[in-house]
């Protein structure tokens, strides 16, 4: 049996590991699809994506699938939604996996029917001036919504037709200071120098949207309801990138969103790149994985991309995704202690463990 993962490792830890060898066993297989360099939360991932998939190679993943930058920059539902959807393309994938706070797919189920059931209330209640995770919760009044996980897994039972399997998630939770199963906590810990970070290109992000306008904020996906004035008013006095959350950020705008915007904004990420996923990108496999990779040409529902020549025989839509990866690529670059040269997007070789 094939099971899916949909992850970031942003850094890999020891939850993540219980993930893996929770559903696998020497007869099964686990294919991940992975955030790239930047990551849902709206910054630069602390290691790039191939370091991250030799790790997840290493720790019992059998094949790793990119899931492109416009996608991993999406709110949690734009992220599941369209990690799945190349998920299901692969054509062998037999069920989707995940850890999360509540292991009830029961629960988690009939919360997404209610959810989905309650679409016109939460739009109401959003028009009070609240975030659309506050307003979900004063509908829907589930605790089930207070942990990040569970609202992820929430997002992909809505999103897919296989099977689901949900695994506890062990360890102190989600933003605490346990090292062992929080990527959040491992990130406080290292040193700036040592990873790839937003906030050593600080200085480029700041002058990147100093010359931005009002309709060129309105490009970016999630700028409406006037949210662009905010932004432009708020570019104008920042100093500091922490600086601009703050100015930002208002009870309907979460900092998560904000950032993301931000990252989108400097990267050029407009609405001219949201189309469904227009190909499946293979970023390492180990023995098992390359068996699973022969299956998958043949049965994808998407062209498959082991490398750069791939590329060349996409539609129109293709090529401008991977030429947009390779340009964020080249910015993500610059914000490691030793900047690297452009062009990488296209030389690197995927990995392949034995």
């Amino acid at each position: 049996m094939n099971t899916g993962i949909i992850c970031e490792f942003n850094p890999f830890h020891k939850g993540h590991k219980h993930l893996i060898d929770s559903v696998k066993d020497d007869f099964d297989a686990v294919i991940c699809v992975m955030s790239g360099n930047l990551v849902q939360r709206g910054e630069f991932a602390v290691a790039d994506k191939f370091e991250r998939t030799r790790t997840a190679l290493e720790n019992g993943a059998d094949l790793v699938i990119e899931l492109p930058c416009v996608y991993s920059l999406m709110s949690a539902e734009g992220f599941a939604c369209n990690a799945v959807k190349i998920l299901e393309a692969t054509g062998v994938v037999d069920r989707l996996a995940f850890g999360a706070e509540c292991a009830d797919v029961k629960a988690l189920s009939e919360a997404a029917e209610k959810i989905q059931g309650s679409a016109d209330e939460i739009a109401l209640e959003m028009k009070k001036g609240v975030s659309y995770p506050t307003a979900r919760k004063n509908i829907i009044g589930d605790d089930i919504l207070d942990s990040p996980n569970n609202i992820l897994a929430i997002e992909y039972i809505k999103s897919t037709s296989l099977p689901c399997v949900a695994v506890k998630r062990i360890g102190k939770g989600h933003d605490t200071d346990d090292v062992n199963y929080s990527a959040s906590a491992i990130r406080e810990k290292m040193n700036i120098d040592e990873i790839h970070s937003l906030k050593s290109c600080e200085r480029a992000v700041l002058a990147k949207l100093r010359t931005m306008s009002r309709d060129d904020f309105l490009k970016i996906e999630d700028v409406n309801e006037g949210l662009e004035n905010r932004i432009v008013q708020a570019v104008m006095a920042a100093t500091s990138l922490e600086d601009l959350y703050d100015k930002i950020k208002t009870k309907r705008y979460t900092h998560s969103r904000i950032r993301r915007i931000v990252l989108r904004s400097y990267l050029g990420i407009t609405r001219d790149y949201s189309f469904e996923p227009p190909y499946i990108r293979i970023l390492g496999f180990n023995s098992k994985g390359r068996e699973i990779l022969k299956d998958i040409k043949k049965k994808s529902k998407l062209p498959v991309i082991t490398r750069y020549a791939d590329v060349k025989q996409l539609d129109d839509n293709a090529t401008a995704l991977f030429e947009l990866e390779s340009r964020c690529t080249d910015l993500y670059n610059l914000g490691c202690a030793i900047p690297k040269p452009c062009e990488l997007e296209k030389t690197s070789q995927i990995i392949i463990i034995k």
